[in-house]
């Protein structure tokens, strides 16, 4: 039984509403064109020699190859990661740890596992990871509720190790990402209020020596954040233009494929990290306003699925997608909005790429089958 363990959930398990939840597919398919919409227009004078047409067909392949990964996945019973869950934990470990002897160095940044056929990111899968070993481990500590210092040592490690290797490649984007995930998780179990104010002062107070050991660029990032104006055609300009995009688009937008900033290449990776600009830019608040509206009914969908899971382990889950897809969409909007530090974490569904894509979609993919496994068994 889930969390619930009400009327509702013997009504959800006997609906067919239950049994795939066409709903919230919906919602994913409808933001992956307005991704499609957005990529075609911020390639439209052309990205690395591709035409917009391509890249629009590359998003294309890659948001079917995630539908069908959502299909297949299904075939599975998702208590079979259940069992697995400290193996694929430890297994993405050993592959984290490994990249900074065996990595493939780009952009400055050893992140990357060269097999061959792909160059595989390990700090990636590392999030479910994280996310199915946290859950593994709460579902046998049946007991806690509320956590103190000496109960956050174990679920502490689990997040911290992973997150710290991350951070140290360096990518302090998605490793601060991977222990946002985590914590949602150790906040959802029950963390003592006592400890929640000790952390948060602990981490005010430390912030000058972490500050120190960061690299010079992302010392710059911080900079530039709290004021993009003191360097603004170097440091601060993509902030800057970004921010111009985002207003400059007012109530209903500029139009389709008129927008300047976009247009003009003043913002960058205008595809990928910074695609909602061309959002703002072009529909304007009204189009911001539908994309917020799909992505919480999408959550939504999400909460209820996690809510009624059939285990503590499916609900632990589905709190840590949830945690995970959320934070990714609050830090990449305020991002783009001159509200947080600039990092390189894409918009789930809509930015342009491979990896993204296929990220998301497994993700979505657990969490359609912890539901639909709810009521077949």
């Amino acid at each position: 039984m889930g969390l619930l363990g009400s009327q509702e959930a013997e009504d959800f398990a006997t609906s067919e509403e239950s049994r795939f939840d066409w709903s919230l597919m919906i919602s994913v398919v409808a933001i992956m064109l307005i991704g499609m919409l957005l990529i075609f227009s911020a390639t439209t004078n052309g990205f690395g020699g591709e035409s917009a047409t391509a890249m629009v067909t590359k998003q294309l392949i890659f948001s079917t190859g995630g539908l069908i990964l959502i299909g297949l996945f299904m075939l599975m019973d998702y208590r079979l990661i259940d069992r697995l869950a400290y193996l694929i934990y430890g297994a993405n470990l050993l592959l984290l740890a490994s990249v900074p002897f065996l990595g493939v160095t780009r952009l400055g940044a050893r992140r990357w596992l060269n097999f061959g056929f792909l160059n595989f990111q390990p700090s990636e899968t590392m999030k479910f990871a994280t996310i199915l070993a946290l859950a593994k481990y709460f579902q046998e500590k049946s007991d806690m509720k509320s956590m103190g210092f000496r109960d956050l040592i174990i679920p502490g490690l689990i997040v911290a190790v992973p997150g710290l290797l991350t951070i140290t490649q360096p990518d302090l984007g998605t490793g601060g990402h991977l222990m946002i995930t985590g914590t949602t998780i150790l906040l959802f179990v029950g963390i003592r209020s006592r400890v929640i104010w000790i952390s948060l002062l602990l981490a005010i107070v430390s912030f000058p020596l972490a500050y120190q050991k960061l690299k010079p660029y992302q010392q710059d990032r911080i900079k530039t954040f709290i004021d993009p104006m003191a360097d603004p055609q170097g440091q601060g300009y993509n902030a800057l233009q970004s921010m111009i995009a985002v207003g400059s688009g007012q109530l209903s937008g500029k139009g389709f494929r008129k927008g300047t900033q976009t247009q003009l290449d003043f913002t960058p990776e205008h595809h990928t990290d910074f695609i909602f600009t061309v959002l703002a830019e072009e529909w304007g608040f009204v189009g911001c306003a539908l994309l917020f509206g799909l992505y919480c009914f999408f959550f939504s969908r999400c909460i209820r699925i996690a809510s009624l899971a059939r285990d503590k382990f499916g609900s632990l889950v589905c709190v840590g997608i949830i945690g995970m897809l959320v934070s990714q969409v609050l830090i990449n909007v305020s991002m783009v909005s001159g509200m947080f530090p600039i990092v390189g974490i894409p918009l789930p569904m809509l930015s342009y790429g491979g990896t993204s894509m296929l990220t998301v979609c497994l993700a979505i993919a657990i969490v359609q089958n912890i539901g639909y496994r709810r009521s077949i068994f």
